[in-house]
């Protein structure tokens, strides 16, 4: 196990050595209710100009740069990622904070909209806060995900109340404290502490005003139903099946690297990692040749390229898959150090249609590779999880491509590249279908984090408007010209 809960207290392991790295109490009821309270009371942050606070949040990022060391430390702690991981786990935050705090200036301050026929009308529309941003974090990226989420919604003038995941919440700790240290905003960003339980409350609190939750498909499911009861907007960002598709003309060198990177980085455990390759038949050969020859070369352990896996329960499930595809399958490995949480990059060959890794999320160092052989084969292939968060095609023939992007169901696609489209912040990120709704990053999820208000102020105050009642028949007459004038 990577954390467990005894006599309300939480304690935190580390994956691999298993040893107790620290523990906390577990948030009551009362707790919570405190945190809200404090949120809901705070009414600086919310009355803060855009600028001011756009300028906190680059005072944190500052901050987080001179305690980079004792991030990356703590990230080691309870994940057990290789440096390089961790490296870029905190370049992309901090780029993205850097970048979003820039959109936010421009994107939330009101803006001007065009009145038409309505020239004594001025028009224009205002983003405010909507108070509390309930924010429910995943423990594959301690230090990204719950971070991000909560800036954005700071950005957008709401209080955040956090409830990291309870495998990995000490990084979540440690921005908390820095954000204490660093501004004077404390009960704008607090942090409560547990289990799903904990999560629920926050869910199903009436005064928390919007959920941001990052994680699987069934608890997203069920949050989405409690959410439904009050209307309370939430954002989901879920799990994924994303697809790698080569088409004939591909880069295939390119193709295999990016391959083993979408697929095997963080071993495996990324909502857009790429988990089906789906290779043209004319160039499968050529494609599988390669890659045979690279996955030899990578490793999974501890200071390798791989490693560790985070949750016991989901290194199970992913053993699992790899287990019932190996009784029908080819299976290619690369190399592994002992441990039962080192898993090694796999790639399953042709699996059969009724296979768990064809119609589940795998989330672990496992990519399958299939061939197609026409589009609409493919398509449906894609299609068939009913996840789609993410997707990649490798090729040169634009108009194909451009047809494959507009038939694939997905939020977000990447050509001839792969998982980089997560660390350009001025774009949305989100999924559909059993991906989730809603957008976080970019204009578009600062903006759902807002309450969208239009408004029409009236230029010149008359008595009366010519349309009100008691108009003159010559209005009528009017009226019935401009619409044959305008509009025919």
């Amino acid at each position: 196990m990577s954390a467990y809960i005894e006599n309300n207290t939480l304690s935190v392991l580390n994956p691999i050595t298993k040893e107790t790295i620290d523990s906390f109490s577990i948030s009551s009821k009362e707790d919570i209710n405190k945190a809200i309270s404090n949120a809901a009371n705070d009414k600086i942050w919310r009355n803060l100009s855009l600028s001011k606070r756009c300028y906190n949040i680059n005072k944190l990022r500052k901050a987080l740069v001179k305690n980079k060391d004792l991030i990356h430390k703590t990230l080691k702690a309870e994940t057990g990622k290789p440096d390089f991981d961790i490296l870029i786990e905190i370049f992309t935050t901090l780029e993205h904070l850097k970048e979003i705090s820039k959109i936010a200036r421009k994107a939330l301050k009101p803006s001007s909209r065009n009145s038409g026929l309505m020239k004594i009308k001025k028009a224009y529309v205002k983003y405010e806060p909507l108070g509390i941003a309930g924010v429910i974090s995943p423990w594959n990226y301690p230090l990204a995900t719950p971070i991000t989420s909560s800036v954005e919604a700071l950005l957008a003038g709401n209080s955040v109340i956090l409830k990291p995941s309870e495998h990995t919440p000490l990084t979540s700790i440690l921005i908390k404290k820095i954000w204490d240290e660093t501004s004077d905003f404390k009960n704008s960003f607090q942090i409560i502490m547990g289990g799903g339980e904990v999560g629920q409350m926050m869910v199903e609190s009436e005064d928390i005003d919007i959920i941001c939750f990052t994680g699987s498909t069934a608890v997203g499911k069920k949050i989405a139903l409690a959410c439904a009861r009050t209307l309370k907007p939430h954002i989901l960002e879920l799990g994924g099946k994303d697809p790698m598709i080569v088409l004939k003309d591909a880069n295939i060198n390119r193709s295999v690297e990016s391959a083993l990177f979408g697929g095997m980085s963080n071993a495996g455990q990324t909502c857009i990692s790429t988990e089906e390759v789906f290779i043209e038949d004319c160039v499968y050969n050529e494609f599988l040749e390669k890659i045979s020859l690279r996955i030899k070369d990578l490793k999974s352990g501890d200071s390798s390229d791989l490693g560790s896996m985070i949750m016991p329960e989901n290194t199970n499930k992913v053993k699992d898959h790899i287990k019932e595809a190996e009784t029908v399958c080819n299976i290619l490995r690369g190399s592994t150090d002992d441990g039962e949480m080192f898993i090694p990059p796999t790639l399953v060959l042709e699996p059969t249609e009724d296979l768990q890794i064809v119609n589940e999320e795998t989330f672990g160092p496992v990519m399958s590779l299939r061939k197609f052989s026409n589009e609409d084969e493919l398509i449906e292939k894609v299609h068939k999880t009913g996840y789609g968060l993410s997707a990649s095609i490798f090729g040169k023939n634009k108009y194909r491509i451009d047809n494959i992007v507009k038939n694939i169901k997905t939020g977000n696609v990447s050509v001839n590249d792969v998982l980089t489209h997560y660390g350009i912040a001025s774009i949305p990120f989100g999924g559909e279908g059993l991906s989730g709704v809603g957008r976080m990053h970019g204009k578009e999820g600062l903006r759902s984090l807002c309450r969208i208000k239009s408004v029409v102020e009236n230029r010149f105050n008359f008595i009366k408007e010519m349309w009100w009642f008691g108009r003159s028949k010559k209005i009528e007459k009017l009226l019935e010209k401009a619409i044959k004038l305008l509009y025919r």
